[in-house]
């Protein structure tokens, strides 16, 4: 699918700094809209590596329990 979005790697959260001089990268609509949306609401990815366990850090699954 084709990029079309220009997306804040770094949700700006209404600041405006972040807004008009931060990161940006492309994104096609579905992959900003609900991906992205997504993993913003919800803190964490998804994403499985090859291991078959979450690559992002902050997944819950990640947690050590103490």
């Amino acid at each position: 699918m084709a990029a079309e979005v220009a997306d804040h790697i770094i949700p700006h959260k209404d600041d405006y700094e972040l807004f008009w001089f931060g990161e940006l990268q492309s994104l096609c609509h579905p992959c900003h809209n609900i991906t992205k949306r997504q993993e913003e609401l919800r803190g964490y990815s998804k994403e499985i590596g090859i291991n078959g366990w979450p690559v992002d850090p902050s997944h819950p699954a990640n947690k050590t329990h103490p």
